[in-house]
């Protein structure tokens, strides 16, 4: 499985580092010297335990996490295979012949788990993009 190409759908997607770029000026840390700016690396950490959180309530718990600020509803969803195999190019075979030749791989899982945001309208043009940790636990529990 290739990784997904971040050039290519920088324009779609709004990184960790972009959210806290647009943050960092209204955004201050208080200390018993006074108050200073917030550091990338305190913020990234702070994320990383929240979406921690996030992903044990969701992946492993198989409960109903509902984001702040109206924001919506994360879950699993067990979803059934519309289709028994996927199709796959042969390309060795392609490139003797000189013709698209394809193959069926069957699927040997009837079911499958599903990410979903459940969101209101006004976030409606945004996409639940999950983390590598969290679909990896989706992957590892087989339990639908």
């Amino acid at each position: 499985m290739s990784k997904l190409n971040l050039r290519k759908y920088k324009h779609k997607y709004t990184s960790i580092k972009d959210i806290f770029l647009s943050i960092k000026k209204s955004v201050r840390v208080k200390s018993e010297r006074g108050s200073r700016a917030l550091e990338y690396a305190e913020y990234y950490s702070i994320m990383e335990a929240y979406l921690t959180e996030v992903s044990k309530v969701v992946a492993e718990e198989r409960e109903v996490y509902k984001l702040p600020r109206k924001m919506g509803k994360l879950y699993i969803k067990k979803e059934k295979h519309i289709r028994p195999f996927h199709v796959r190019l042969d390309l060795i075979e392609s490139e003797r012949t000189g013709v698209r030749v394809y193959y069926k791989v069957p699927i040997l899982d009837d079911f499958y788990n599903k990410l979903l945001w459940e969101r209101p309208k006004k976030y409606k043009k945004y996409k639940a993009l999950p983390l590598s940790r969290l679909k990896e636990l989706i992957n590892e529990t087989k339990e639908y």
